[in-house]
């Protein structure tokens, strides 16, 4: 019988008996085509349905050559991730280096980076779709490759003219803006929109640059104010879907969502496993059905105190006031929305920001047009947003997020309205001032 396609090797394999390379080179090489297959393996079956099988046969390297590497597919897989994650930095750092200025070398080091995935999107799709829904390690390995590029973007900032300031969190912004510009492109087959993205990019990140007499000031709260936890109103209701909801919610918490059942969910909250059923199809569907209730409470309790403002720029520091107070108070819920959610599987990809994306979504929908990133900016402000939060959620530092009111403010505000602008209406609303330096 011929091969399929997905069993058809990438690989020569090498020749067996003397072939002058030794051990150590041998392992290298292995290692290196096991990688190529992985990425391919997983770019035509995607993670779930790649089996070992299939990444040796597309590798050219034998089953007993793939477990002396590699503990499983999952270690494989991880390795894999760490390889594209590093071949990217170096890419971003050979185009900084090669060009002079720190405009051009910014410019340089985008496009290499945003051409690079578009021209080939398989690793990069491997790094930033397919990771998200195998579970808790792949969320570490995200969290650390932001940190690699939040390193490499704040080098760049440090280095730039005087007259280029930027205020904190630039580089957890940037990266995080730029990171859900890429995911949001790959996940939906728009790949190729990403080698013309660069100059929007770059002005969209120009926007963060403030002026010379004027500086977000930093808070240093020793000790945020603390919030006492509220509950949530969709949990406290008596019915059999509030007490379901709230079954899922505290064995996630306690147990994790990985090892629930949908009959130890029932049993909890006091239903059948029938009861349960007529409610919900599985414990996945009931998971993402609390994070779609908490996401819109969430933006129930954010409207009043954007009705009540004189202006755009006072309904977005009065909006995000109340977002991050919400937020704070439930705290357990967080965890679910930014941390479990990575357990429930390839369910969650397309829902990974969904906490944040309607709330940026009810900002821009009574504001003006970009100034600064338009075909952009509303993407980036999400993922920037999404992952400050996050940040402060996967690191236990929650009770941080109301020192940083100011700066989610000035995220959301700055491509909009301009920086100084941006700072002045902070000012306005009592948080923010001309710098005393």
């Amino acid at each position: 019988m011929g091969q399929t396609k997905d069993q058809q090797s990438l690989y020569r394999r090498l020749p067996h008996g003397p072939n002058g390379m030794g051990r150590d080179e041998v392992a290298r090489n292995q290692r290196s085509r096991l990688y190529g297959a992985m990425i391919e393996a997983v770019a035509r079956n995607g993670y779930q349905r790649t089996t070992v099988a299939h990444v040796i046969g597309l590798a050219g390297v034998s089953r007993r050559a793939f477990y002396e590497l590699f503990e499983n597919k999952e270690d494989c897989f991880l390795g894999t991730y760490d390889i594209v994650v590093a071949q990217h930095r170096r890419r971003v750092l050979r185009a900084w280096l090669s060009d002079r200025g720190w405009t051009n070398r910014l410019h340089a080091s985008c496009a290499a980076l945003l051409e690079g995935i578009a021209r080939a999107p398989k690793g990069p799709r491997l790094v930033l779709v397919e990771a998200l829904g195998i579970g808790p390690r792949a969320r570490e390995r995200m969290q650390l490759a932001g940190l690699v590029f939040e390193r490499v973007v704040a080098t760049a900032v440090s280095l730039a003219p005087k007259d280029a300031a930027f205020p904190q969190l630039t580089s957890r912004t940037i990266v995080a803006g730029v990171r859900h510009l890429v995911f949001v492109r790959l996940l939906e087959g728009r790949h190729r929109e990403l080698a013309s993205l660069s100059d929007e990019v770059l002005d969209w990140v120009e926007a963060y640059k403030t002026p010379a007499d004027m500086r977000l000031r930093t808070l240093t709260l020793a000790s945020p104010a603390h919030l006492p936890p509220a509950p949530a109103a969709f949990l406290t209701g008596e019915d059999k879907r509030a007490r379901v909801l709230g079954s899922v919610v505290h064995l996630t918490l306690d147990e994790g969502y990985a090892s629930l059942t949908d009959p130890q969910i029932a049993e909890f909250a006091g239903v059948s496993t029938e009861a349960f059923h007529r409610q919900f199809a599985s414990k996945e569907e009931c998971f993402l059905a609390v994070l779609d209730e908490f996401v819109a409470e969430t933006l129930d309790s954010v409207r009043p105190a954007m009705e009540q403002a004189d202006c755009w720029e006072q309904a977005v520091c009065r909006a995000i006031d109340a977002f991050v107070m919400h937020l704070v108070a439930h705290q357990a819920l967080l965890r679910i929305a930014f941390i479990d959610l990575f357990e429930v599987g390839p369910a969650m990809v397309g829902r990974m920001t969904l906490s944040v994306a309607g709330f940026t979504a009810m900002l821009t929908a009574s504001g003006p047009e970009p100034m600064r990133g338009r075909m952009v900016a509303e993407e980036a402000v999400t993922g920037a947003l999404w992952g400050i939060i996050s940040s402060l959620v996967a690191n236990n530092r929650l009770s941080r997020l109301p020192v940083l009111v100011d700066h989610l403010a000035f995220t959301v505000l700055a491509p909009y309205v301009g920086a100084r602008a941006a700072v002045e209406a902070i000012a306005a609303a009592g948080r923010a001032g001309p710098s005393d330096a």
